[in-house]
């Protein structure tokens, strides 16, 4: 069998958080929806985790593509 070395992803990570971030965003909005019900089974602290998973997100957004356009800078 021969040896091959494998080459490294080119993955900048901004499609992951993305799509992270929006997933959070649609379940975050059905549980505002439900909320009366998460409030009744002693769930209501559910609204804020997906609140910060938000947010969380949208830094980590500004972070890849100011990380990706960094690394563009670099290698010019």
């Amino acid at each position: 069998m021969a040896n091959h070395e494998l080459a490294p992803l080119e993955v900048n990570g901004i499609t992951a958080v993305t799509l992270g971030t929006a997933i959070w965003s649609v379940v975050t909005l059905i549980m505002v929806l439900i909320r009366h019900q998460l409030e009744a089974s002693g769930r209501g602290n559910w609204i804020a985790i997906g609140v910060a998973g938000i947010i969380l997100g949208l830094m980590g957004m500004r972070y890849t593509k100011r990380r990706v356009a960094r690394l563009e800078r670099s290698n010019k």
